[in-house]
């Protein structure tokens, strides 16, 4: 095929598209031309809701995902390891002590009854 024929072919598919809409439209009753304008109005108006639903969700996914950046990168407190620990610095409240000296004479009691 030529240039040309292609061309001749393309303006005669393009007429007979354009008749054929132009009838479609004047077999058009008025009651489906409402419904037509409904379905397109009640589309409109669902496209808005859609981006209101979306918009909250990902906003706050978003500022939390920089607030739990900003935390991991400067924590509040910073814990500093000790290496020089020692079992004279331990100090161990009393009632704690009285406890695990009662849980070792339980202990010995319960292995001396069997």
């Amino acid at each position: 095929m030529t240039k040309r024929e292609t061309n001749i072919s393309d303006k005669q598919v393009t007429d007979s598209l354009r008749d054929n809409l132009l009838e479609l439209e004047r077999e058009t009753t008025s009651e489906d031309l409402f419904r037509l304008a409904q379905a397109r109005n009640s589309a409109l108006s669902q496209s808005g809701q859609y981006r209101k639903r979306f918009f909250w969700p990902a906003l706050g996914t978003s500022l939390a995902s920089v607030a739990l950046i900003l935390v991991l990168i400067n924590p509040v407190e910073t814990i500093h390891p000790s290496a020089d620990i020692s079992i004279t610095d331990i100090q161990i409240d009393e009632p704690l002590l009285d406890l695990y000296e009662d849980l070792d004479f339980y202990d010995w009691l319960a292995s001396a009854e069997s």
